[in-house]
């Protein structure tokens, strides 16, 4: 199967959300429904890193994952679950938790990293490589230097 049609349509979608959304005025009511999700997953993530028990922040990480079923195209959330799927060991889901995130918001370069971690712990190095790739073109600095050499490492 060939990814080029696919990779173009994908980023044609891409552009026309892109599109129409920078050129939709956020409503009072939108902006309150923003508002109250953020304080939701501000409540969600203080669960997790606070409580006292394992139990406690299972309820977090349940919260987190209740709110990112319904708010699937919610950048934040995908990432945060991307992170617990890393930290409990389950790359496969944060390599799909992860690409969401760079679907959603291709400038969150961290994300591409955390994408490259995820298929390097899967031992898939040809996504690794490609999600470093794309990160060294797209970054600078310390992050570009460490996908520098996580790229090198993986070749």
């Amino acid at each position: 199967m060939k990814r080029s049609p696919f990779v173009a349509v994908v980023i044609g979608l891409a552009l026309v959300l892109y599109i129409y959304t920078s050129s939709v005025k956020p409503s009072p009511a939108m902006k309150n429904a923003q508002a109250n999700l953020t304080e939701q997953i501000q409540e969600a993530l203080s669960n997790i890193k606070n409580s006292d028990s394992p139990e406690a922040q299972m309820q977090g990480v349940l919260q987190m994952k209740a709110l990112a079923d319904q708010y699937p195209q919610n950048a934040d959330l995908q990432w945060n679950m991307g992170l617990f799927s890393m930290q409990s060991g389950q790359y496969s889901k944060a390599a799909n938790r992860f690409e969401k995130v760079v679907q959603l918001d291709d400038d969150r370069l961290e994300a591409h990293m955390q994408l490259a971690l995820s298929y390097a712990a899967l031992k898939d190095t040809t996504q690794a490589r490609n999600a470093l790739s794309t990160l060294v073109s797209k970054s600078e600095g310390d992050l570009q230097a460490r996908a520098v050499t996580m790229l090198e490492k993986l070749k």
